[in-house]
């Protein structure tokens, strides 16, 4: 429920943003876009293993809004993002092996969640200016705030251990990558980053690939 309180906190204020942004006149744009990530975030920590459960999720959806200003030679892009996973069993089946062998295939887990809710900072440069297509590269730096779920375990219905909910927040976080905008009557784009989180423990890393129109 905070999460979803907080990304939905987090599109007001940025809707407000945009519209004041669009007051402002030429030069400044907003948009919405769609997320699509592959992952490798922590799992959660467990007495039985050396460290935490290594890329325990797969991939993400997700989406959120932007901000656009226009200077001459470049743009800078504001954006706030929210992205939820579910955790990959299979990936958390195979970091019990060494303590349970072929039992770990009869282990069902639930819970565990992970919703990463980001804001950021993106400058974007074209490289290639041409009339309908403008491939472009981007990188910026951001905060982000993760969230994940409490996880229960059981092994052939018997209750197995439980990791309790956790939660990280303003950690830094940056990106690069590259992009097209493409102009076919609406102002289209695609664009794919590899992004950093600066967690606790352990880096992680998403690579999001985004698809947007911009207004």
């Amino acid at each position: 429920m905070k999460r979803i309180l907080l990304a939905g906190a987090l599109l007001i204020a940025l809707a407000a943003v945009s519209s004041r942004a669009l007051a402002l006149g030429p030069g400044f744009a907003f948009g919405v876009h769609a997320n699509f990530t592959s992952s490798s975030f922590p799992g959660p920590s467990t007495s039985g293993l050396n460290q935490q459960i290594n890329s325990a999720y797969g991939v993400g959806w997700g989406g959120g809004v932007h901000v656009d200003a226009n200077l001459m030679l470049f743009s800078v892009r504001l954006t706030g993002d929210y992205i939820h996973y579910a955790i990959d069993e299979t990936k958390f089946r195979d970091s019990f092996r060494s303590l349970f062998g072929s039992a770990a295939d009869q282990m069902s887990v639930s819970g565990g969640g992970l919703g990463i809710v980001t804001i950021a900072v993106n400058g974007k440069m074209p490289i290639l200016p041409l009339p309908i297509v403008t491939p472009y590269i981007t990188g910026g730096i951001g905060l982000a705030w993760v969230n994940r779920d409490e996880v229960t375990t059981s092994i052939t219905g018997f209750p197995g251990n439980k990791f309790p909910s956790s939660s990280q927040s303003g950690k830094t976080s940056i990106a690069v990558g590259a992009g097209v905008d493409l102009k076919l009557g609406i102002n289209l784009f695609l664009e794919v980053k590899y992004a950093w989180i600066f967690t606790d423990v352990a880096t992680s890393t998403y690579v999001p690939v985004t698809v947007g129109v911009t207004f």
